[in-house]
């Protein structure tokens, strides 16, 4: 029955999540370690809540975000996913647009490229849920495209002030 495998695949993706933290959580709490001592973003979709975005701290705690970063610089990514993510609207080219933007700003690296960065999306395909890596050809053209994009905002300013 349908219904069933749904409500198992939701099952799993829940039960995964919670049973990596209870894990993690039984760590903490009862031998004061963090042994695994890492952050963790998980990704899922199910029929009742549609696509999810979940974090992890080393100490089992989690809670569910639209976009979330983790890692050096993760406040810098916050903060600037605050400003500029807008879900009303958002398409994925959008949204692997502003995942480049918020990488180029916030890595400690003179040129994005990508053999520095691996870029993975989440769709639905008919009745399917897919996880595809982009290759190294993609996340390039991605790059490029947010560069130019980026250069051409980086004009619209330079013309607007020397007008003035």
């Amino acid at each position: 029955d349908a219904n069933v495998l749904t409500s198992q695949k939701q099952w799993y993706q829940r039960r995964v999540r919670g049973s990596v933290c209870d894990v993690k959580q039984r760590y903490t709490q009862t031998g004061g370690l963090r042994p695994f001592g890492v952050s963790l973003l998980y990704m899922g979709w199910d029929s009742r809540y549609g696509f999810q975005l979940y974090q992890s701290d080393p100490s089992g705690n989690y809670g569910g975000w639209k976009a979330a970063c983790i890692g050096h610089n993760h406040a810098a990514a916050v903060s600037l996913l605050k400003q500029e993510f807008k879900e009303e609207g958002c398409n994925l080219k959008d949204a692997l647009l502003l995942a480049v933007k918020v990488l180029s700003k916030t890595l400690d690296i003179n040129k994005l490229s990508a053999d520095k960065i691996q870029i993975a999306t989440l769709t639905r395909e008919g009745d399917r849920t897919l996880i595809k890596v982009l290759s190294d050809g993609d996340t390039t053209k991605l790059i490029g495209e947010y560069e130019a994009e980026a250069k051409k905002v980086e004009d619209e300013k330079k013309a607007g002030s020397s007008s003035k």
